[in-house]
C-alpha cells in the first residue's frame, strides 16, 4: 500500500499553486510592458510571495510543520483539524478526537437510537471515557447507562457524577448485563424506572435480620435449585456470582474430617453460655473433663481450629462484603433521607466524579449501615477509638458478637493499633459519603479523605505521624505520565510511564490526590480537556523512529495548550518538562512562568501541630507514650518541620520538574557540540548557574523537604564547573580559530 503524504505538505503546496494561479490572472499594467516582461514580472512576485510564506512558517513555527504519518484513515480528520490549529488543543481538534473516539466504541453497544441521542445531549460519561484512557472502554458506557436505568431518571441526573465514578472503577467488566433483569433488584418499577423505596427498606431489614441469621446459613453456599432464575430460566448472573463467593468461604470455615472440631462446634451450640476464651486454652485433660471430649491423641485445645469453629458455631457471624449495586442505591437513598443534603456531609450530587472513586468500594452493607445509623443519631461518627493490643487476647477476639471481630463496629469496642483504628475511621467516613482510603507511612497507617471547604476540594491526611514525602495512597485512575526515581542518583525525574519502569510509590504520594484536588477547583471539563490532549500527542508519538513522531516545536504546541486548559493536571507538566529536558532557559522559562502558583509559603504547621489535630491514639496511656516517641522523632527544632510550604503538591511538581531537567550534565562528547565545543561550554555553565539559583531559592523555603536533592545536584556541577573552568579559555581561542579557519575557506 502506497504510503499517503503527510497532510501539511498537501496544504502547502495547495496554498501556493492558488496564490500562482491568482498572480498570473492578475491584468499587465500598459506602463510595465515597455519596462519588463511579464514573465519576469511573475518570477518577482511568486519570489516575493515564496518569501513572505518562508517568513510565516518561520515565525508560526509548528503550524507550518507537517502532520506525521499516522496510516490510519479514521484520523483524516483529526490530522486536518491538527494541521488547521498548528498542532494545538483547539475546540476543533476536541471535536474531531471525540468523534473518532466515538468510532471507536459505537461498535461494542447495542443501544437504541433514542438512548444515543440522548447521549450525544447528556456528553458527560463520553466526556469521562474518552478522557480516562486510550482507546476508550466501551463498558464506561455501557456501565452508566446500566446504572442509570436501574436508579430511573431522576437520581440518574442528580448523580450523574457517581454513577460514572462506578462505572469507571469497573470498567473491566460489564455491569447488570442483558442476562440480568433490573426487576431483580426490586428497584425498577413501571416504564417511568422510577426507584422503589421499598428497595432501601429491604436493604436495612436485611442488615436486621443478619444478626439473628445461623452462621451455617450464611457460610453453607446454596445449590442450584435454590438460586433466582428469570423468565427463561436461566440463573442470574450475579446469584451466580454470590454461589461463587459462598463456595469460597464455605472452604474457609469447612472443618472437613476434623472430628475434634466437629464435636467441638456441637458442644458450643448445647453450650451457649460458655465462651470461647473459657475452653481454648485448657490442657488436653481440662478439656475433657469440662466438655466431655477427647481429642485426638497428642492434640492440644490451642491447636483446634478456633476461627473456623467459631464461625461455625454461630457464635458470630462471617464479614461479607455488599454488590456493587447495593452500595450505590444506599449512598443514593440515605443523600435522599430529609435534611442530609443541606449538612456538612461532602457534596454527593455535586463533586466531580474523579473525586468520587473512592466511593465505589463494595463495603459490607451492615456496616455501613450501623455508621449511617450513628451519623443521624449523634450526628457524628467516631475518628478514633481505645489505642491497644488487647484485641488480641482470646476472650476479645472470640467474645460472642453480632459482628465479625475484625467489623469495623467490633474496633471501635474492641480497640487496636493504627491499622484497625484508622481502618474503622475511613470506613465510617466512607459510610456517611465522605470519599476516604487508607494511607501508608513507614511504619504506620492512616487514611486520607476528600473535603470540600467554601467551594474548593482538599485532599486531607488523618491520624497522620510523618511527613506528605512518604505518605501513599492507592492511585485509581490509569497513569498517563509520571515522575518516577533514577537508581543510581536516587533523583526524581521524568520520562514515558511503562510497566518496566513506573514508579508506584512517587505515583501514589498523596501529592497526586493533592494535585487532584487542585485540578477539580480549576474545573472538571478543562481537566478531561487536557488528559485527551495527552491521548492525541501519544497517538502522535507512538512511533519507533523519532522522525516519524511529530516534532518537538509540535508536541510543545500542544502541550502547551493542554497546560492552558488546567495547569494543575500533573501529567500535562510533567511531559511538557520531558520535552523540554536539556534547554535549561526553556525549564527555567516554564518555572517561572508558575512562580507565582509554586512559591506559596506560609508558616503552616510546625512542631507537634504537623500531627494530625485528632492524632491522640484515644487519650490512652498507650497511645500517649507512642505519640511522645512519634513527636520526639519530628522534633520542632527539626529541619523538616519547622515551617511547611502550604501548597506541597506543587512545590513536589516543581522540584520533579527541575530535577529531572538538570540531572544529566552536558556531556562534551555529545555529537550536538562536535564543532562548537563552546557552545558545551556555555550550556554546562547555563546549566550550573541554573542548579545554583535552585538552590538559593530552596534555602529560602526555610528547611524545604528537597533541598537535600538540590544540594547534592549543586554539588555535582560544582565538580563540573571546576573542571570546565580550566578549558574555558582554551575552548573559546580554538573555536576563533575555527570560525576563522571557516571564513578563509569560504
Amino acid at each position: 500500500m502506497q504510503q499517503r503524504k503527510p497532510f501539511g505538505q498537501h496544504r502547502q503546496l495547495a496554498e501556493l499553486k492558488r496564490i500562482c494561479r491568482c498572480l498570473y490572472r492578475l491584468k499587465k499594467p500598459p506602463y510595465f510592458c515597455y519596462i519588463i516582461n511579464m514573465k519576469r514580472i511573475c518570477f518577482i512576485l511568486i519570489t516575493l510571495v515564496s518569501v513572505a510564506a518562508l517568513a510565516q512558517v518561520k515565525d508560526l513555527g509548528a503550524y507550518r510543520e507537517a502532520i506525521p504519518v499516522t496510516n490510519n484513515a479514521d484520523l483524516r480528520w483529526l490530522d486536518a483539524a491538527l494541521f488547521d490549529s498548528g498542532f494545538t488543543f483547539t475546540d476543533e481538534v476536541r471535536q474531531e478526537y471525540f468523534d473518532h473516539c466515538l468510532t471507536i466504541v459505537t461498535p461494542h453497544l447495542k443501544f437504541s437510537e433514542k438512548t444515543w441521542e440522548w447521549l450525544i445531549e447528556h456528553p458527560a460519561v463520553l466526556n469521562a471515557t474518552f478522557a480516562l484512557e486510550y482507546p476508550p472502554n466501551p463498558n464506561v458506557i455501557h456501565n452508566f447507562l446500566k446504572l442509570a436505568k436501574l436508579v430511573g431518571p431522576v437520581y440518574a441526573q442528580k448523580y450523574e457524577q457517581l454513577l460514572i465514578a462506578f462505572a469507571v472503577r469497573y470498567r473491566d467488566q460489564k455491569l447488570l448485563d442483558s442476562s440480568l433483569s433490573a426487576d431483580r433488584y426490586g428497584i425498577i418499577s413501571g416504564r417511568n424506572f422510577t426507584w422503589d423505596p421499598k428497595r432501601k427498606e429491604e436493604l436495612e431489614q436485611e442488615v436486621s435480620r443478619r444478626h439473628g441469621w445461623s452462621v451455617n446459613h450464611d457460610v453453607t453456599p446454596p445449590a442450584d435449585g435454590a438460586l433466582a432464575r428469570d423468565a427463561n430460566g436461566n440463573i442470574y448472573k450475579d446469584e451466580r456470582e454470590k454461589q461463587r463467593w459462598m463456595q469460597q468461604l464455605h472452604k474457609k470455615f469447612d472443618l472437613g474430617n476434623d472430628n475434634d472440631a466437629k464435636r467441638t462446634v456441637n458442644w458450643l451450640k448445647q453450650n451457649t453460655k460458655t465462651q470461647i476464651y473459657e475452653i481454648m486454652n485448657l490442657s488436653a485433660l481440662q478439656f475433657y473433663n469440662k466438655t466431655g471430649i477427647k481429642l485426638s491423641d497428642g492434640r492440644e485445645p490451642k491447636k483446634l481450629p478456633w476461627d473456623a469453629i467459631a464461625h461455625v458455631a454461630g457464635r458470630y457471624p462471617p464479614r461479607m462484603n455488599g454488590s456493587i449495586t447495593d452500595n450505590l442505591c444506599l449512598r443514593i437513598m440515605r443523600y435522599e433521607e430529609k435534611g442530609a443534603e443541606r449538612s456538612n456531609l461532602f457534596p454527593l450530587s455535586k463533586a466531580p466524579w474523579p473525586l468520587l472513586l473512592l466511593l465505589t468500594q463494595q463495603d459490607p452493607v451492615d456496616e455501613s449501615t450501623y455508621w449511617w445509623t450513628m451519623y443521624k443519631t449523634k450526628g457524628s461518627v467516631p475518628g478514633y477509638a481505645t489505642y491497644s493490643f488487647d484485641y488480641t487476647k482470646p476472650e476479645i477476639r472470640y467474645a460472642d458478637g453480632n459482628w465479625h471481630p475484625d467489623a469495623t463496629p467490633r474496633i471501635l469496642v474492641d480497640g487496636g493499633v493504627c491499622g484497625r483504628l484508622s481502618t474503622m475511621a475511613e470506613f465510617a467516613q466512607r459510610s456517611i459519603g465522605t470519599p476516604a482510603q487508607g494511607m501508608g507511612q513507614p511504619g504506620h497507617r492512616a487514611f486520607m479523605t476528600y473535603a470540600y471547604r467554601n467551594g474548593k476540594y482538599y485532599a486531607e491526611q488523618h491520624h497522620s505521624v510523618d511527613t506528605i514525602a512518604v505518605s501513599t495512597v492507592g492511585w485509581y485512575l490509569p497513569p498517563i505520565y509520571g515522575p518516577i526515581t533514577d537508581e543510581k542518583t536516587k533523583l526524581t525525574g521524568f520520562h514515558k510511564m511503562l510497566p518496566s519502569n513506573s514508579d508506584s510509590y512517587l505515583r501514589d504520594n498523596i501529592r497526586w490526590h493533592i494535585g487532584l484536588c487542585e485540578a477539580m477547583n480549576i474545573g472538571l471539563a478543562s481537566w478531561e480537556d487536557s488528559r485527551m490532549a495527552l491521548h492525541i500527542l501519544d497517538l502522535y508519538t507512538s512511533a519507533e523512529n523519532e522522525w516519524q513522531n511529530a516534532s518537538i516545536a509540535q508536541q510543545e504546541a500542544l502541550l502547551r495548550t493542554a497546560m492552558l486548559r488546567n495547569t494543575a493536571n500533573t501529567d500535562v507538566l510533567f511531559r511538557l518538562a520531558g520535552i523540554r529536558k536539556g534547554n535549561a532557559s526553556k525549564i527555567l522559562d516554564l518555572m517561572q512562568g508558575f512562580a507565582n502558583y509554586f512559591v506559596s509559603v506560609t508558616d503552616g504547621c510546625t512542631g507537634d501541630q504537623a500531627l494530625a489535630r485528632n492524632t491522640n491514639f484515644g487519650n490512652t496511656q498507650a497511645g500517649a507514650d507512642l505519640t511522645a516517641l512519634l513527636r520526639s522523632n519530628l522534633s520542632t527544632t527539626g529541619q523538616r518541620n519547622t515551617k511547611k510550604v502550604k501548597n506541597e503538591w506543587a512545590l513536589f511538581v516543581r522540584n520533579a520538574i527541575f530535577i529531572g531537567a538538570f540531572t544529566n550534565i552536558p556531556d562534551e562528547g555529545d555529537p550536538k557540540y562536535a564543532h562548537s565545543r563552546i557552545e558545551w561550554v556555555r550550556d554546562k555553565n547555563a546549566y550550573a548557574k541554573a542548579v545554583a539559583d535552585e538552590l538559593k531559592y530552596q534555602k529560602k523555603l526555610a528547611h524545604s523537604p528537597f533541598l537535600a536533592e538540590v544540594q547534592r545536584l549543586n554539588d555535582k556541577y560544582d565538580k563540573v564547573r571546576l573542571a570546565g573552568e580550566q578549558k574555558s579559555s582554551r575552548n573559546v581561542k580554538e573555536e576563533r580559530q575555527r570560525r576563522q579557519a571557516e571564513d578563509n575557506a569560504w
